[in-house]
């Protein structure tokens, strides 16, 4: 039944016809009926107590408000059949009732936001050194005991963060592949040095391209995975139920993670570096003319074993950079399931960036050592 019924009188005159409870159990539609009578000006408005059955503070401080707001909008309100204990509660709030005041907001203070988000940022990594500390923590004692590793969960994280990977992979950096010969090819046509398009496939897929291409796939594949997953266990207190239990989280769900990218990285990148060659020896073959053995030849007589070593040598660096922050942001889920997309994103994006940071220190340092 509704709580405030709206009768019209006459022209100018209304009549509120309050039904029931009013009290704090039975004001949850209180918002409706409010936004229901301010449309209304320059009328005579009734509130009619004959039906009300219980009237506390909190149905008083409502009908004083809509008072309020009615008065506001120029109309007149009146309590008619109100009885005496209902009277006497109304005049006790209404003498001392007070209307909210504007919220006023604190003043902009750019320092005061660059502090904020510094002291932010600081925590964040604080948190971040902490939770590869406990992880470094639990490897150590897996030394020590060995059995408790969950070899199983390891070679199921093989298959399905890097295995089912690969496909997707080899058919990108084939593609990459293609993209680099032909556009290098316009450039080579023109010096008469066709056959230095396998030096420069070399260089670029092997040293750079394939390690970055494949970190960048997994990171988006994986490390938004790993956040979901145990973003979810956190919502669902599986991660407090396991600590019940005596069983360490870092070991039953962030260590074999982390194997699994560190030690199938360069079984990725190699067969991206693979899918690469063949793209650019297409091109090779078929637009500058190059055989597919003096393509061979070429490439097995100028390729530095630096180009190889570099690209493979990266590989678990990145493979243990994308898992620790997937795991990692997966254990900073909180609040309501709509952080879990949240966290998610930031997991990808994350791990894309400190991957690109990484790749761009080695790089650096590599040139350095005249690598």
């Amino acid at each position: 039944m509704e709580k405030l019924t709206i009768k019209t009188l006459s022209a100018d005159t209304l009549s509120l016809a309050i039904h029931g409870d009013w009290d704090k159990t039975t004001l949850s539609h209180f918002k409706s009926i409010e936004r229901a009578l301010l449309p209304l000006k320059d009328k005579i408005v009734l509130f009619d107590f004959s039906g009300c059955n219980a009237l506390d503070s909190a149905g008083a401080i409502a009908i004083i408000r809509l008072k309020h707001a009615l008065i506001h909008h120029h109309c007149t309100p009146r309590y008619t059949h109100l009885a005496e204990k209902e009277e006497r509660l109304l005049a006790l709030y209404e003498k001392n009732f007070h209307e909210k005041p504007p919220l006023v907001l604190p003043p902009y203070r750019p320092i005061e936001r660059l502090g904020r988000w510094v002291e932010a940022k600081i925590t964040g990594i604080g948190n971040f050194l902490a939770f590869v500390g406990e992880m470094i923590i639990a490897m150590v004692q897996l030394l020590f005991s060995p059995w408790n590793f969950r070899f199983t969960a390891l070679v199921n994280h093989i298959d399905t963060s890097v295995l089912r990977a690969i496909p997707i992979v080899m058919i990108l950096s084939f593609l990459i592949g293609i993209v680099i010969a032909y556009q290098s090819a316009q450039y080579l046509v023109h010096i008469g040095g066709d056959i230095f398009i396998v030096d420069l496939s070399v260089m670029s897929i092997f040293r750079e391209l394939s390690p970055m291409i494949s970190a960048i796939l997994i990171a988006a594949r994986s490390a938004s995975s790993y956040t979901a997953e145990i973003g979810t266990m956190k919502m669902t207190d599986e991660l407090d139920a396991m600590r019940t239990m005596g069983f360490d989280p870092f070991v039953f769900l962030v260590i074999p993670r982390v194997f699994a990218l560190i030690f199938m990285m360069p079984v990725v990148i190699f067969a991206a570096d693979m899918a690469g060659m063949v793209g650019a020896l297409l091109v090779a073959n078929f637009h500058l003319g190059i055989s597919v053995p003096e393509f061979l030849d070429r490439m097995y007589l100028e390729i530095s074993i630096n180009e190889w070593h570099v690209g493979l040598g990266k590989s678990p660096i990145y493979g243990a950079i994308i898992a620790i922050v997937g795991c990692y942001w997966g254990f900073q889920v909180a609040g309501s399931t709509q952080s879990i997309g949240t966290f998610t994103t930031k997991s990808v994006v994350s791990a894309i960036f400190w991957v690109i940071i990484c790749d761009a220190i080695i790089a650096i340092a590599l040139t350095k050592l005249g690598l």
